[in-house]
């Protein structure tokens, strides 16, 4: 008997330092990618996917695509924003595993929209990808497209 104290007393610092965290519990794309979709993104560079060609928004543009994700869970959410001419207002989208991203309906106003804010909106419904650049900057990648924005 004397023996089983000896060895639980030795075992019980090592069964109760083990902690685990409420992170153990949730699927790792929260703890990743998802936590740093969220947030207000202005849309700086458009390259054309095939051609590998760079627009940035012309300076005669006033005003910008800015968009803001939220997530309700670690695959679905909304986002909404601006053009430089309209609004964009709450629209659904969802993750994947390998960084999927679908927002495949795109409700907003539609009044006389500019070059810059017709790339997004020509584009974002076909989204399939997303990553970060190096510097944190977001990019969504189209089937012909891929947006990058900074976050604000």
């Amino acid at each position: 008997m004397k023996s089983s104290y000896i060895i639980l007393f030795l075992i019980a610092p090592v069964l109760f330092s083990c902690k685990k965290s409420v992170a153990d519990d949730v699927p790792s794309i929260v703890n990743g990618p998802l936590n740093n979709i969220d947030g207000t993104w202005k849309m700086i560079v458009v390259k054309d996917n095939t051609t590998n060609s760079s627009t940035t928004k012309p300076s005669f543009i006033q005003g910008d695509v800015v968009i803001t994700i939220v997530s309700n869970s670690a695959t679905t959410g909304v986002f909404n924003g601006k053009t430089p001419s309209n609004t964009i207002m709450s629209n659904d989208f969802s993750l994947g595993p390998n960084y999927i991203i679908s927002m495949p309906v795109l409700s907003m106003t539609k009044v006389n929209e500019t070059t810059w804010g017709r790339e997004f909106v020509d584009n974002i419904r076909d989204a399939q990808q997303y990553s970060f650049t190096s510097v944190g900057e977001l990019s969504i990648r189209t089937t012909n497209k891929t947006l990058t924005f900074k976050k604000l």
